[in-house]
């Protein structure tokens, strides 16, 4: 973004500038190594030269030789890879290449050759036009249909019956009392489209205010009431403000749906919903008890401040810099004994050739959120995710950073997507929710308000009869230097 705006006046006609940027977007790639960067200059760019860097810089047969067969690639010689090379030995003559990249039913010995060599979508949305090209068995372009799977997300409602005030940190503007409407207008958004086969709310129903003024109970009726008018099953997930107010049997007695805390059921042959709990490790839970014992015994060999000191008396993100400043009262962590069951629930998904949507409160991937809002072990997460290989995860959805994320794990094809809270809408569009749709290829994340819309390809799935690669976790330092949490969430 830096390189874009240093070569460019603000006031260059738009086509310009979208041209640039993408350029820009090359540059970094390039230099950086970085597949995704590169495939998004390929994209933007219509070039074969950019797809075939892409393929350079990333390594990654498939995406490289897709990008190329939407975009004219320039031929053999430009290719860095072995499918992108057959690609374009196998495309049409220029004009039969130019009307596939223009959406028409040309191309399809291209297609096969992408067939051949494991392709699957390419999406662009790119000149008002949203052009896919899915690599079948039959070699033809694939409508969109229906979805296997269609459901609805919203996260951190967090409402209270207070007036709007700033977060902890004094940089986010919170409408709390908005929050409801939010979930009203979600409600009637989820019940007048298409059936949902359920509506997950990725926790933090009420804020912790509500527990200061004793308001708790009554709060959570409020928001209640709303879930309670959508048409499809909702299934609650625990988050922080949840253990502020309640205990957790308060919660399983109060809040239908929360448990058992983590969770999976298969829908259709081909998808299998997965919900983790984030805080099985915490110094929160309302109440204290053995839990919260086991996380102040962890927190602390990370986190030098006074933990047990009351809450907002000591600012307890003193000295945390980085990845490190995950480790705060407010996170939370996974048992061993639970990511021993993640991982036999996606070994046994892979086996039956199903797709996983995995869902928790607090993000999982460093670059889906800010550093101070994710999971304390998130490196043990990652691990468990990619134990399956590469297919399986289609998406991590999680909520707790406020403004939302997102982040691509290039090593097995799983998108993580953070959900922004309903608190920071505006009056003009109070909206903070989605509809997520799955296909065979691809994830349709169906955005109303403050969640944007997202098209997510998926990876073909693994052999069912092969056995999972052996996945390394990528390690971060937890001294890192950066900058502080961003803010309290």
């Amino acid at each position: 973004e830096s390189r874009f705006a240093s070569v460019l006046p603000a006031r260059a006609p738009a086509p310009v500038r979208a041209r640039a940027r993408a350029r820009a977007y090359m540059s970094c790639a390039v230099a950086g190594g970085s597949l995704h960067r590169s495939a998004v200059a390929a994209l933007a760019l219509r070039s074969g030269a950019a797809a075939a860097a892409a393929g350079e810089a990333g390594g990654h047969i498939g995406l490289c030789m897709r990008a190329g067969l939407l975009l004219r690639a320039a031929g053999p010689a430009r290719a860095r890879s072995a499918g992108f090379a057959t690609a374009s030995a196998a495309m049409p003559s220029s004009g039969a290449a130019g009307s596939w990249g223009r959406g028409s039913t040309g191309g399809s010995a291209a297609i096969a050759a992408a067939v051949a060599a494991g392709g699957a979508l390419v999406s662009s949305r790119s000149g008002g036009r949203h052009v896919r090209c899915a690599a079948t068995a039959s070699a033809t372009p694939v409508a969109k249909g229906e979805p296997q799977l269609r459901f609805g997300a919203i996260a951190d409602v967090q409402f209270a019956d207070v007036d709007d005030q700033w977060n902890f940190r004094g940089t986010q503007m919170r409408a709390y009392r908005r929050a409801l409407e939010c979930l009203r207008r979600a409600v009637a958004d989820w019940n007048s489209g298409p059936p949902l086969a359920f509506v997950a709310n990725l926790g933090d129903i009420i804020d912790q205010q509500c527990e200061s003024l004793g308001d708790s109970h009554r709060a959570l009726d409020l928001v209640l009431r709303e879930f309670r008018g959508v048409t499809a099953m909702v299934h609650h997930l625990v988050g922080n403000h949840e253990l502020y107010n309640f205990s957790r049997s308060e919660c399983a007695k109060l809040i239908p749906n929360i448990t058992p805390w983590y969770r999976s059921w298969v829908l259709s042959p081909h998808w299998r919903i997965v919900v983790l709990d984030a805080y099985e490790l915490n110094t929160i839970e309302r109440g204290g008890g053995e839990a919260v014992e086991e996380g102040l015994d962890y927190l602390s060999r990370y986190n030098p401040n006074d933990l047990r000191a009351p809450r907002g008396s000591v600012d307890c993100s003193t000295g945390l810099l980085g990845l490190e400043s995950r480790y705060l009262p407010m996170g939370g962590g996974y048992k061993g004994e639970q990511l021993r069951w993640l991982r036999g629930e996606l070994e046994a998904a892979r086996r039956s050739r199903e797709r996983v949507i995995v869902m928790t409160h607090l993000p999982i991937h460093p670059g889906s959120a800010a550093a101070g809002a994710l999971t304390w072990n998130f490196e043990e997460a990652m691990g468990a995710l990619r134990s399956a290989g590469p297919g399986v995860v289609a998406a991590v959805l999680s909520g707790h950073d406020h403004s939302g994320g997102y982040a691509f794990d290039e090593e097995v094809g799983t998108h993580y997507v953070t959900l922004p809270s309903p608190l920071h809408t505006s009056a003009d569009d109070p909206r903070a929710h989605c509809v997520v749709e799955a296909y065979a290829d691809r994830l349709e994340i169906c955005g109303r308000g403050l969640v944007p819309s997202r098209t997510l390809p998926l990876l073909p799935l693994p052999d069912a009869d092969a056995g999972a690669p052996l996945a390394q976790p990528r390690t971060h330092q937890d001294r890192d230097k950066g900058r502080p949490p961003r803010a309290q969430l």
